[in-house]
C-alpha cells in the first residue's frame, strides 16, 4: 500500500517475509521497531519497514544472508527498502543483547526474536519520537516478562535517562512495578 510516497507494510507482508526468514533462508533474526508493534501488540500501528538485525546464520555470512533476502524481496516486486537493519547499531551496543530477547516465531530453519519488554523500552527511548513513545505504553499492555529498570538505567546514556525519568509514570514503569506486565 503506498501512502503519502512511502510504503506502508501490511501484516501479511510482515508475516510473509518472517516466514521466509525461518522456514527458507535461514539463521536468527531479531525483529523490532513498527513492524513487532503491528504483529505482536496492536494490529492497527502503521509501518514503513520491517526493522531488523540478523544475530547469526549457520553457514551464510552477514552480507550473504542480508543479500538473499533482498533478492527474495526484489523478486516479490518489494525491493531492499521494505526491511531496514539500521536499528542493528543500537541493539549491539547493549552488552549482552541476546540475553534481552523472547522467542517470537520459530520455524523448519531459523528463528525470529523479538527484544524483551527492558530492550523494548530502551530502544525506544533511544529514538523518544511520539510514535515511540505510544509503542512502549502499547507493548507494557501486552508484555509477559518484566520490566529492568536497573538494567535500563546501566544501558542508557544521560540523554536517554532524562526522557525515562519524565515519561515513566506515562508509561507506567514505576519502581514498584518491575514485575511481569
Amino acid at each position: 500500500i503506498l501512502r503519502r510516497g512511502r510504503w506502508k507494510v501490511d501484516s501479511q507482508r510482515i508475516d510473509e517475509i518472517l516466514d521466509y526468514l525461518v522456514n527458507d533462508l535461514g539463521g536468527d533474526w531479531f525483529l523490532t521497531g513498527g513492524a513487532l508493534v503491528r504483529i505482536a501488540f496492536d494490529p492497527e500501528r502503521g509501518t514503513e519497514d520491517v526493522d531488523f538485525v540478523r544475530v547469526r546464520h549457520p553457514t551464510l555470512s552477514d552480507e550473504a544472508s542480508r543479500n538473499q533476502l533482498f533478492q527474495w524481496l526484489i523478486a516479490r516486486g518489494l525491493g531492499p527498502e521494505w526491511v531496514n537493519p539500521a536499528v542493528e547499531p543500537f541493539v549491539r551496543e547493549v552488552p549482552l543483547w541476546e540475553s534481552e530477547t523472547v522467542l517470537l516465531r520459530h520455524g523448519s530453519k531459523g528463528t525470529v526474536l523479538r527484544p524483551n519488554l527492558t530492550l523494548f523500552v530502551y530502544l525506544k527511548l533511544r529514538r523518544g519520537t511520539e510514535v515511540d513513545l505510544r509503542d512502549i505504553q502499547v507493548a507494557k499492555a501486552h508484555c509477559s516478562e518484566g520490566f529492568d529498570e536497573k538494567k535500563l538505567r546501566q544501558w542508557a546514556s544521560p540523554s536517554v535517562l532524562q526522557r525515562f525519568e519524565l515519561l515513566r509514570a506515562r508509561f507506567g514503569l514505576l519502581s514498584a512495578q518491575l514485575g511481569p506486565c
